[in-house]
């Protein structure tokens, strides 16, 4: 499923495209609008909304940013408090809106996980130990859902994270890292990823390794390829990378992969040859997001989405989850157990 890239989608064209509006039981899926991950366009995507379908009972954030500048839109056209709000990750804005119930909730991967994971396996790949990994390939860290009942605490921790106070998440496992340099590839610059740079951070000082965050500023394939490339020809030992385009990404993986060891972590590239993905799974994340809509608009009604970019595998999966959920699909059988 994908929309025009280029960020310059309108409600109507997404609606003419993939078949939209989708009916998902009571719900109304009135489509999934793309931003290129520029605030300005989020926030216009969503005024758009309001004005196209005064009817919107719920407006989703697929991305850290995008629950924000929904509710600037809100805001501005005079509605918040007038449509249900569901978000992911956790943005201070977005916790800011559970607590005033302007955000019914939203559900949270873990990137101090990825963060703090990503350094430790590469560490211990890099010093001849081994990581066990599903015949499936993937690590699945698990999601939460973050309604009025927990935000407080929730938040709590996060402040904790970025204090550099987190948890040290592996237990009495010994590694020495010394000498040891590893490079965290994010896919943008984005407050998501303030919580995967503590946790690399922590991670660092409790192997004795090195780790070098890098953020592409312009979040773009090409920004990722000189990062790959620069990691190679410093002989890194292991990269962990959140490919923005995984089709079109499987070659210059592939190309760091014959130097280093690399990971997928927060979007995967299976078709890669990367060593494995660490992260949630955002199909099942999409379905707890689903059930969110429910607990927000028990009687159903319509909905729309709202993300960066819909050639993220991430946007898909959540997307797709979303919708089956709805739609009272069931849950894959390879998924039952996984998060």
């Amino acid at each position: 499923m994908s929309t025009s890239e280029g960020g310059g989608d309108t409600a109507a064209e997404v609606v003419d495209a993939d078949g939209f509006p989708k009916q998902c039981g009571n719900y109304t899926v009135l489509g999934i609008l793309t931003d290129n991950q520029d605030n300005s366009k989020a926030k216009e995507n969503a005024e758009t909304t309001l004005l196209r379908h005064p009817d919107v009972a719920c407006m989703v954030g697929l991305w850290s940013q995008n629950t924000p500048m929904i509710l600037a839109a809100l805001r501005s056209s005079d509605a918040l408090g007038k449509v249900q709000v569901v978000g992911f990750d956790e943005h201070p804005d977005t916790l800011a809106g559970i607590r005033e119930q302007s955000v019914y909730g939203t559900v949270v991967q873990q990137p101090y996980a990825f963060g703090f994971r990503s350094v430790q396996w590469l560490t211990t790949l890099a010093t001849g130990g081994q990581v066990e990994v599903p015949d499936s390939g993937m690590i699945i860290i698990p999601h939460r859902s973050i309604t009025a009942d927990n935000v407080s605490e929730f938040a709590a921790d996060v402040e904790k994270m970025k204090s550099g106070e987190g948890p040290i998440l592996s237990g009495d496992e010994t590694i020495d890292g010394k000498g040891i340099r590893v490079a965290y590839i994010t896919n943008s610059l984005d407050p998501f990823w303030t919580l995967a740079d503590a946790g690399c951070k922590r991670a660092a000082e409790t192997f004795g390794c090195e780790v070098d965050v890098q953020m592409p500023s312009t979040g773009t394939i090409e920004e990722q390829k000189r990062f790959l490339e620069s990691n190679v020809a410093a002989k890194v030992d292991g990269i962990a990378i959140s490919p923005i385009d995984p089709e079109n990404q499987v070659a210059m993986i592939n190309e760091a992969c014959q130097a280093t060891t690399v990971i997928c972590q927060d979007s995967d590239a299976p078709a890669s040859r990367r060593e494995f993905y660490l992260g949630t799974s955002n199909y099942l994340a999409g379905r707890a997001a689903g059930k969110l809509i429910q607990e927000a608009i028990p009687e159903g009604g319509e909905v729309m989405l709202f993300v960066g970019k819909m050639e993220v595998l991430n946007a898909q999966e959540r997307s797709q989850g979303i919708m089956d959920e709805l739609a009272g699909k069931p849950i894959p059988a390879i998924l039952q157990n996984a998060n």
